[in-house]
């Protein structure tokens, strides 16, 4: 079989290592700059890959290496909210990452401690099995399990969180005027 060449991956996974890098960061360049240095660490090593999902594999891992590293960086401080500026951080092939529902789990998403994401993103997103994620991430198949299930625990009750103050929100309105006009006349003086 013969090696990828640099040029092959990086049309392959450059968006699908963006995509996860936008989820950890919320920013968009420091994302583009996670992935090539990804990228460029892999030029580096000269490391060779048995298929395109060994490669797919690695880069992920190291995306979320280099994520994690991110996180720990004094560069961190100038971090921008992803659900502000979604439509201009996500790649043109976003991957439906743009309509409304896959927004608002998105933004869900970034309530979640890092590996509870990862998981779910790998699993829901990239439609890895348990014990794929598990060999990427270098944890037990039981570990990467217990994760996704915490990991929908949670990410389900900050979106009944979110929907309740949003109930409560229309709620309000409607209270103070801001609900339909048209059912506050009944009450007009006719009977």
């Amino acid at each position: 079989m013969e090696p990828f060449s640099l040029e092959e991956l990086m049309l392959r996974h450059y968006n699908t290592l963006l995509r996860l890098a936008i989820q950890h960061t919320g920013n968009r360049a420091e994302a583009e700059d996670i992935v090539q240095d990804t990228f460029l660490k892999l030029l580096e090593s000269g490391k060779t890959f048995r298929d395109d999902e060994h490669a797919k594999a690695f880069l992920i891992r190291s995306a979320i290496n280099r994520c994690k590293d991110y996180q720990k960086s004094a560069r961190r401080t100038r971090n921008v909210a992803l659900s502000d500026t979604a439509e201009h951080l996500l790649p043109a092939d976003s991957g439906g990452f743009t309509d409304e529902i896959t927004q608002t789990i998105l933004d869900a998403m970034q309530q979640l401690r890092p590996d509870f994401r990862n998981v779910i993103y790998l699993y829901y997103y990239e439609e890895y099995s348990i014990r794929e994620i598990a060999a990427i991430l270098h944890k037990s198949s039981n570990t990467v399990s217990s994760w996704l299930t915490r990991a929908k625990n949670q990410l389900k009750g900050v979106l009944q969180n979110e929907q309740n103050d949003l109930s409560k929100s229309n709620a309000a309105d409607f209270r103070t005027g801001g609900g339909n006009p048209h059912e506050n006349t009944a009450d007009s003086g006719s009977v």
